[in-house]
């Protein structure tokens, strides 16, 4: 009997060590350089134009909201529509490498909040060819870091999951430039 008590602790002990083990590395094989899913960062910039109602340079535009309100960009409700420019500074004049093409709508009533969907489509540089999707929620206010979740993407971005960080860094006028921090690893 007892040597069927020590056999039974032994299996106990092992598997509890093979959970233990499996679990330590699976915690770290996002990070480990050679994981065959090591983390891509990749810091852009996109430029935003607001429509203003007096501009023909907007990069957004709202496209619908409450009936019977004067809708605006900043209002409950409202959906905006947008195409801005992705460059690889901060500088309104620096070199292109996409697009960040989607939608935002305003979604609580004192209009702090935005559900925002979009794809950065890249045209440009080492990820030419591939987009990133990305979606969540996240605040208007200038210096204040948004999370956002990255749910897929194509060719260098196939499968991709990860975060984005985008914080207001100028706000001038209906001028806005925000710096995206991606990021990214493949799903397993």
């Amino acid at each position: 009997m007892s040597g069927y008590k020590s056999l039974a602790l032994a299996s106990h002990t092992l598997l509890v060590l093979s959970i233990f083990v499996h679990a330590s590395v699976a915690s770290t094989s996002g990070n480990c350089p050679c994981s065959p899913n090591p983390t891509t960062t990749i810091v852009l910039y996109i430029q935003s134009v607001a429509y203003t109602g007096m501009n023909t340079n907007y990069t957004g535009y709202p496209v619908a909201g409450i009936q019977g309100t004067n809708f605006g960009t900043g209002q409950f409700g409202t959906i905006n529509i947008f195409d801005d420019t992705v460059t690889i500074a901060a500088s309104p004049t620096s070199t292109s490498i996409g697009r960040s093409r989607g939608i935002y709508a305003v979604a609580d009533l004192t209009g702090g909040t935005l559900f925002i969907m979009t794809t950065i489509q890249f045209i440009g540089g080492q990820y030419a060819n591939s987009s990133l999707n990305i979606k969540g929620l996240g605040t208007a206010l200038v210096n204040m870091p948004v999370q956002l979740a990255i749910d897929g993407g194509t060719n260098f971005f196939n499968n991709a999951i990860g975060n984005v960080t985008v914080v207001a860094i100028s706000r001038s006028g209906p001028n806005s430039i925000l710096r995206a921090t991606i990021n990214t690893r493949k799903a397993v």
